[in-house]
């Protein structure tokens, strides 16, 4: 396995891309749940998949919400979601939501709206487009995460991590961005492009 890092010059305008990116997507789901959004700076690292699946092990509450939405083109991979019990019920509070099936279809909503906006938004800024697959959720116990088909795809990823806050409601959650070795490639080939135009 090729083994792919990020120069520090490569990350900076990375880091320039996804602030572009979360500003649009956030606005967006704000307006959504009508309700004032803040996403934190995104921090941005390479690493072996396994490294991510023990980050996630780290994560206090016992069971999340998961959400996941692939997205194709030159740069593609999948985009994951994790919304905590009670962030999800502050959710079903803030939109008067009755049954469990009702939070589903929020949270899927969300991480629709958010993972779409966010990545179409990102490749725009490379000139590319991309192109989703339904989301699909599960609640599962992070101590069963290395099982989940979506991270056995992945040998390293670029994670790209925020945290998406509404204070008020008292909702958050986090956002990666998973993508494959041949889209770390094609990334750098591209962040190396934009560099040299602002030479």
């Amino acid at each position: 396995m090729q083994k792919f890092t990020l120069s520090e010059d490569e990350q900076d305008v990375l880091q320039e891309l996804m602030n572009v990116a979360y500003g649009n997507a956030t606005a967006v789901v704000a307006e959504m749940l009508d309700a004032f959004a803040s996403l934190s700076i995104p921090n941005i690292k390479v690493m072996p998949t396994k490294e991510l699946l023990q980050t996630f092990q780290k994560l206090k509450e016992s069971s999340y919400f998961f959400s996941t939405q692939a997205f194709n083109g030159e740069f593609n991979g999948e985009s994951a979601f994790f919304i905590n019990e009670k962030s999800a019920q502050n959710l079903a509070k803030h939109l008067e939501l009755e049954t469990q099936e009702d939070l589903d279809d929020a949270i899927l909503e969300l991480t629709n709206v958010l993972t779409s906006t966010l990545t179409t938004k990102l490749a725009q800024e490379m000139s590319t487009e991309v192109s989703f697959s339904l989301p699909s959720i599960s609640k599962i116990p992070l101590s069963e995460i290395e099982n989940i088909d979506t991270f056995l795809q992945y040998s390293q990823v670029i994670v790209i991590d925020t945290e998406l806050n509404f204070q008020d409601q008292k909702i958050n959650g986090n956002i990666f961005i998973l993508t494959k070795d041949e889209s770390i490639q094609w990334l750098k080939i591209q962040l190396n492009t934009i560099l040299e135009q602002l030479i």
